[in-house]
């Protein structure tokens, strides 16, 4: 293994130590250990992960230039050490050893991590190749393990115009139609694993096995016709290199390589691997299509086991693993509403990485911040506040600070503390870069729900602000929400302060956190509903009735919910499928399906609703509800 003389633990080590100082707030010392082995391939990883880290947080262009450049360099000295001539010099002069094939797997996988911030079929491939060869190396010599088969490449890619199948659709391949184990199921296999090693009487060792085909199995394969270098694969001069290995044993198999190293590169690729298929299998079905026209192919759930198994591993991917679980269960799939109102679905995953990462990781604000998270979907917004508030103290990065108090602003606004919501968002609205039209809007229905005419005197600006928004998607949200203001502070005064809380529990709704509001929430919300006393108290046609139907949803009165949406379908009866509010029909329509559908007498209407929701287009948030419904379908 790898090491320096100015340390004798190996480099995967030293970086996993690295990874740790900069989730324990010390980035300045994590780079300074990183640049301190500058020659070092596994140390240079580790410093473009904390570049990658520091540029995602802040988003300045400065950081994210230094952050490519970074992942360039890792690229380019990644290439020097796998090149196909030296892999070539390999095989036919019989260089290659022990070693050689090990610094070649762990290359290959720093490869794959560096691109896949930019060049993300290249880096799919290289997971591809280097899964599927250790997954194979653990099966052979230590036994059998409940990881997800390798995604093949498709033999021939999707014809556009061609249907997809509802696999496709809801980023799921067939080939991966293997059952996953879940995170306590995956520790228990791995530590059995390892058991079963350390009984071992025996050397801990495995002939590396390796094709006697010129298409090595490990290599980076790159589309440049029939020079495809990366897979040292020259079409001209394959069948005479074939001719060369024919009849012989490869000089590279008898190398032996322990059990330890081998499940510690099956771990740290499945770090990648995972994450590669939990990002494109949460793609709006639309794009899962391209993308399997490019070659890849994802799923969810083995993109979670992939993950969970990468996070019990020793070098420097398993703390992120652990994040990135983290970041799943937390904030992805409550946001997507993958579990629909069910937000509390992940927390006991979460639960259990969070406790047995509470030693090494006692003072991370990060690890500290999604403490909260799972605090705040069990409801205990007492306490998710005093995590969010000490991750806000003990944050070394600005940008920490901002997301921790971007959660404290939600705590309030979800125990309906409009006022103090109202200062959290102000304040956001000054210090965040990216995000200040949405924390003006914020502010603004705030101060319009707690019904305080002496504080109007800022609106003006806060609307402005809005006005002054820029960034896609939410610059949209936001227009769209603006029409709902009135023109001036004036006129905001002659409006109830219930047409503001209807925004409030709008974006609730909209980000899924109505659920976490508790019964005692959910009874106000209910109580204000009932205060609307005509059209003029609603920013938006139906939307009353519809918030209505969530409160009794998430009350389990599924009844009364029915009713609600109905309701607020047969209001919006003559409005246009594009409108600018047409979310409202929308989701309303995709709710009463989904409850329909839970009974067997229902089924029938509740799915020909959900399939008729595709009449509404260029709504707000139609990409996430796309996903939900084909998820939905797909079970039925």
């Amino acid at each position: 293994m790898t090491t320096s003389s100015k340390s004798d633990e190996p480099h995967w080590l030293l970086a996993r130590k690295g990874i740790n100082l900069l989730l324990n707030n010390n980035h300045a010392e994590a780079e300074a250990l990183f640049l301190k082995y500058p020659d070092s391939l596994t140390m240079f990883a580790g410093y473009s992960f904390a570049t990658f880290m520091d540029a995602l947080m802040s988003f300045e262009d400065d950081k994210l230039n230094k952050a490519l450049r970074t992942l360039n360099e890792l690229e380019r000295r990644c290439s020097n050490r796998n090149g196909w001539l030296k892999t070539f010099s390999h095989r036919v002069f019989g260089t290659e050893n022990s070693q050689s094939v090990i610094d070649q797997l762990e290359g290959q996988t720093i490869q794959a991590d560096s691109q896949g911030g930019w060049a993300l079929r290249k880096a799919w491939k290289v997971y591809q190749k280097t899964y599927k060869e250790l997954i194979k190396l653990h099966r052979e010599r230590i036994g059998e393990l409940q990881l997800p088969e390798p995604a093949p490449t498709p033999s021939s890619p999707t014809v556009p115009g061609e249907q997809p199948s509802p696999e496709m659709l809801n980023g799921y391949s067939p080939s991966f139609h293997k059952p996953s184990l879940s995170h306590s199921q995956s520790q228990t296999f791995a530590k059995n694993a390892d058991s079963r090693r350390n009984q071992s009487k025996r050397p801990s060792t495995l002939s590396l096995k390796k094709s006697t085909s010129i298409n090595h199995p490990l290599s980076t394969e790159q589309d440049s016709g029939p020079f495809r270098l990366g897979a040292f694969t020259i079409s001209a001069f394959a069948k005479p290199l074939n001719q060369l290995f024919e009849g012989k044993r490869s000089p590279v198999d008898d190398l032996q390589i322990d059990d330890d190293t081998i499940v510690r590169l099956l771990r740290a690729v499945s770090f990648g691997y995972g994450l590669f298929q939990l990002g494109i299998s949460l793609l709006p079905p639309t794009l899962v299509k391209l993308v399997s026209f490019f070659g890849f192919s994802a799923s969810r759930d083995n993109g979670v086991a992939c993950l969970t198994y990468a996070r019990l591993g020793a070098d420097m991917r398993a703390p992120l693993a652990s994040l990135s679980l983290l970041w799943y269960h937390t904030i992805v799939r409550p946001f997507y509403a993958i579990d629909g109102t069910n937000i509390q679905t992940g927390v006991d995953i979460s639960s259990e990485v969070l406790r047995e990462s509470r030693e090494e990781f006692a003072s991370s604000s990060l690890f500290l911040f999604f403490r909260g998270r799972v605090c705040r979907l069990n409801s205990d917004i007492t306490e998710a506040l005093k995590c969010f508030k000490r991750a806000n103290e003990r944050a070394t990065q600005r940008e920490i600070k901002i997301l921790a108090m971007h959660e404290v602003g939600w705590c309030h606004l979800i125990r309906l503390d409009y006022r103090n919501a109202e200062e959290v968002f102000l304040y956001l609205r000054c210090a965040s870069r990216w995000s200040r039209g949405f924390y003006a809007y914020l502010a603004v229905i705030c101060l319009g729900a707690s019904d305080d005419h002496d504080r109007y005197g800022h609106f003006d600006q806060l609307k402005s602000c809005i006005l002054g928004s820029r960034g896609a998607q939410l610059d949209v949200f936001l227009r769209r929400r603006l029409a709902c203001c009135p023109r001036d502070a004036q006129s905001a005064r002659k409006l109830k302060g219930v047409y503001w809380k209807l925004l409030v529990f709008e974006m609730l709704y909209l980000w899924n956190a109505m659920a976490s509001c508790g019964a005692r929430g959910i009874d106000q919300i209910l109580e204000d509903c009932n205060s609307v006393e005509g059209p003029e108290d609603e920013p938006m046609k139906g939307l009353t009735n519809f918030v209505r139907g969530m409160c009794f949803c998430i009350g389990k009165s599924e009844e009364e919910a029915a009713a609600c949406f109905r309701k607020c379908l047969d209001e919006r009866k003559h409005e246009e499928m594009s409108a600018e509010d047409a979310h409202i029909s929308a989701f309303a329509q995709f709710e009463l399906g989904y409850l329909l559908v839970q009974k067997e007498r229902t089924k029938d209407e509740g799915k020909s609703l959900l399939q008729q929701v595709s009449r509404y287009s260029n709504y707000d948030f139609e990409a996430r509800l796309t996903v939900r419904i084909h998820s939905t379908l797909r079970y039925l």
